[in-house]
Parts: C-alpha cells; sequence; structure tokens
C-alpha cells in the first residue's frame, strides 16, 4: 500500500494549537513532525524589570495550570537572592505543596474527564451521558479544587500570595479546616470515579501496544516535606533507556534547527538569548524549540514522576504506552488527595509564612519544579537590580520538541511510531497518543501580541 500523509491541524481539546502531521504506511504511522503554532516571547517581557515582577507576568503563561509559572518564577529569584529551600519556613513550603497539589489535582481532572476522556468510554456511559458526568462530578471536582486555591491564595486561577520568600497569607483555623473539609468533599466525590477509569484502562490491553516514546523519563524534585527537607513527594532525576542517573541541569541545551528562530537563540538556558524568530527558516517547522538532557529527548509528565520517584512500573512489555501515560495520570491524582491532609495538618498557627525579601543587586538563580504536564525550569540572572536574563523550558516544550541538530525525533513525534491507523479517515489513535501527553502550546511556546 503507498504511503499517505495524514495531517491533523489543530488538534483538538488541547490548550494552544498544536499540528501533527504523520506518515501511514501498511496502516501504522513510520513518521511524524509535530508542529508548534504560535510565537514565543515571553522572556523578552520581563527583561529590565525589577524581579519580583517576574512572577506576577510570568504566571500568565499559562490559564490551566495557572500557578505553576508563578511558583518557579519565585523559585528563581529566590534562588538568585540567596535563598534556599531551608531559609523559607514550613508554612511556605506546606502551603506552596497544598496550592500545587490542588492546581494539579485539578489540571489532571480536566484532561482525563475533558479533554481525554471523549476518546474512550471510559466511564460506561456513553458520550449521550457525558452531560451527566460533568454535573455530577467534573465540574464539583474542580470548583473544590479551586476553592482550595483561593482559601490560601486569595483568588483561581492566578493567584497572587506565592512570592518570593513564601506565600503571602494569613492563617487561620476557620481556613484550615475549610481547606480540609474541601480534600475530604474531593475524595469522596472521586472514589467512585477513579476505580472504574482504572478497571477501564486495565480492559483495553490493546492501548498498551502504541504511543511508547523514547523511554527516557526527566523529573524535578519537588513537594518537599516541611518537615523534613530531605524528602520529597516527587524525586528528581532522569531515566536514560531504564537507567536512573541523578539529574544534572547544565546538561539541559536547547536546539533551534528545526524551529522557527535564528541559530542563535539555541543553546543553555542559563546562557541562551531571548529567542528571535526567523519564520520560513529552511528545514523548520514548530515555534516550539528542541530541549534535550545529554543530547537526548526526555518524556516529562506523570508517567516521568511516577518512574522516577519509584511509585508505578510501566504494565506495557514496550516500556510505555497509552495505557501507561493515562494510568500514571490517575495514580497521581490518587497519591496526591493522600498527601493533601498531610501537607494542610503541618500547618502552624501563628508561624511566619514568608521570609523578609530584598532585591539582590545581582545574582543568578534556577527555579524547578513539576507542573501537572511535566518538568518546569526557569532560569534567571539580575544585574544593577533589573533582570538582565530569563529563560523558561517548559514541559510541553519537552514532549512536543520537533527533531534536534542530530535528527532525534522528539517524544511525542517518536511515541507516534508504530501507531495503528486502520482508517486514515478517522485517525483516532493518532490523537489518542497526541493527547496522552495532555499538551500546552501557550506553556511551550508564549504568545506576544
Amino acid at each position: 500500500m503507498a504511503a499517505k500523509i495524514l495531517t491533523i491541524d489543530p488538534i483538538t481539546r488541547i490548550e494552544g494549537h498544536l499540528g501533527v502531521k504523520v506518515k501511514v504506511e501498511d496502516g501504522v504511522v513510520t513518521d511524524s513532525w509535530c508542529s508548534g503554532l504560535l510565537w514565543r516571547g515571553f522572556e523578552k517581557i520581563v527583561l529590565n524589570r525589577d524581579p519580583r515582577d517576574a512572577p506576577v507576568i510570568l504566571g500568565r503563561i499559562c490559564g490551566v495550570c495557572h500557578n505553576i509559572h508563578h511558583l518557579v518564577a519565585s523559585l528563581a529569584v529566590e534562588a538568585a537572592a540567596g535563598i534556599g529551600l531551608e531559609d523559607l519556613p514550613s508554612n511556605a513550603i506546606a502551603l506552596r505543596n497544598i496550592l500545587q497539589g490542588a492546581s494539579c489535582i485539578y489540571s489532571h481532572l480536566v484532561h482525563i474527564f475533558v479533554l481525554a476522556g471523549p476518546d474512550y468510554d471510559m466511564y460506561g456511559l456513553g458520550l449521550e451521558n457525558y452531560n451527566v458526568l460533568m454535573k455530577e462530578a467534573i465540574l464539583p471536582a474542580q470548583r473544590l479544587c479551586n476553592q482550595i486555591i483561593a482559601i490560601f491564595g486569595g483568588k483561581a486561577p492566578h493567584t497572587e500570595a506565592i512570592v518570593p520568600g513564601g506565600v503571602a497569607t494569613v492563617l487561620s483555623l476557620d481556613k484550615i479546616g475549610s481547606a480540609l473539609v474541601r480534600v475530604r468533599e474531593l475524595e469522596k466525590l472521586l472514589e467512585a470515579y477513579v476505580p472504574k477509569i482504572l478497571d477501564y484502562f486495565d480492559s483495553q490491553p490493546e492501548l498498551q501496544e502504541f504511543g511508547v516514546g523514547p523511554l527516557n523519563f526527566l523529573s524535578y524534585a519537588c513537594f518537599p516535606n516541611p518537615e523534613n527537607l530531605g524528602e520529597t513527594f516527587i524525586k528528581g532525576g532522569v531515566t536514560i533507556k531504564g537507567e536512573f542517573r541523578s539529574l544534572n541541569i547544565d546538561k539541559i541545551v536547547e536546539y533551534v534547527k528545526h524551529s522557527w528562530y535564528t541559530d542563535d537563540s539555541g543553546g543553555k538556558p542559563s546562557e541562551a538569548p531571548p529567542p528571535k524568530d526567523q519564520y520560513g527558516k529552511a528545514e523548520a517547522y514548530s515555534w516550539a524549540k528542541s530541549p534535550r538532557y545529554d543530547g537526548e529527548p526526555c518524556e516529562v509528565g506523570p508517567l516521568a514522576r511516577m518512574i522516577n520517584s519509584g511509585y508505578y512500573k510501566p504494565k506495557s512489555k514496550h516500556g510505555a504506552s497509552v495505557y501507561d501515560r493515562m494510568y500514571a495520570r490517575i495514580l497521581e491524582v490518587k497519591l496526591l488527595l493522600e498527601r493533601m491532609p498531610e501537607w494542610i495538618a503541618a500547618l502552624k498557627l501563628g508561624a511566619d509564612v514568608c521570609l523578609p525579601y530584598k532585591v539582590p543587586d545581582s545574582g543568578f538563580g534556577v527555579g524547578l519544579w513539576e507542573a501537572p504536564r511535566g518538568a518546569n525550569g526557569h532560569w534567571v540572572k539580575i544585574s544593577a537590580g533589573k533582570i538582565a536574563h530569563y529563560q523558561v523550558v517548559s514541559p510541553t516544550a519537552w514532549n512536543i520538541s520537533p527533531r534536534d541538530e542530530a535528527g532525534k525525533l522528539g517524544p511525542v513525534e517518536q511515541a507516534l511510531l508504530g501507531t495503528p491507523v486502520p482508517d486514515p479517515e478517522n485517525p483516532v489513535n493518532v490523537v489518542r497518543v497526541v493527547r496522552s501527553f495532555d499538551p500546552c502550546l501557550a506553556c511551550s511556546i508564549h504568545v506576544v501580541g
């Protein structure tokens, strides 16, 4: 059978504009290209500004996982000021865990129920009854997550309470009790659905046969134990072809050969200048860069976190699959719900929630944390009290990255290889693979307009 090129543009039910092109031969995908179709430029906006502006501005990169860039920018500015995790009040650490935990649960539920959910009949309801599910479970669960965020962060989305030095909130017994009640309501609401979803995927073994990817998994350490800072819920590290290694962020490099940026826009995040657009550049087909770790494309996200942290071993004989990616996301919801009461219980009334902070005249810092979709990093250099350099390497930039200088495909591009396409007029498995990564194009490319 002759090869056929299928173009799905845009991929719907994701955040932002992503185009995917696949080459299909004998009913399977043999080549693929992911194209991020927005322009990137948020790093330029914060140049020459007060470092305290960075969290507020960069928090607006995304409206789905709306607190993560705000936190990571704060971590980067803290690091530039010489503030370490051990310097922060334990209340600040617990509050950040709670805010990010609720945000992560919220984002995962959106993906499981709304974005990827319609690709499957995982609830045994049929699509005709989907509105019932929305009313009874999805919307109430999302409301509870946002209420937890608003209790400690003032509002949701885009809380302004996360600041360099901690969290600007006033703790009270009422707030602590209200948050705990909502966590328990969330647990009760989801206890009927999570087992059904897990049972559904266990009944679909064919989903273990495709969507494999590069089998390299990267994650940043996050959610530290407020009572024991050496212990984190998510472990940092990188697994390359089955071998777990400690993380060295100096090995992270962004390539731009196949991106619509000038050739000098790539490099290490600590050194590379703000990207300069070069639309129409030969061989380029995406506004996303190509982040690599020690030259290797790495998948980031719930599956990477669950593997690197030892919570999950892929069930697919191939080492990863659509099944494993979806299963890991649901598992993470369950594990976060178990941790949330512990973090709330760690809050201490009357104790500090924030460390007094002074903008340094000069400094360099890196902020690392896990967004719902994966490893999120911010690099900042401060000179004369202003931001002189800023780079963001977001989760979806890792996952939907185009080919690099060595011709290595990005994680989603690799995951598409071997995907069965029995009906070219309805390539449902192609979008299942792409959506299993839960892409967020706003985070990976950033819009300036």
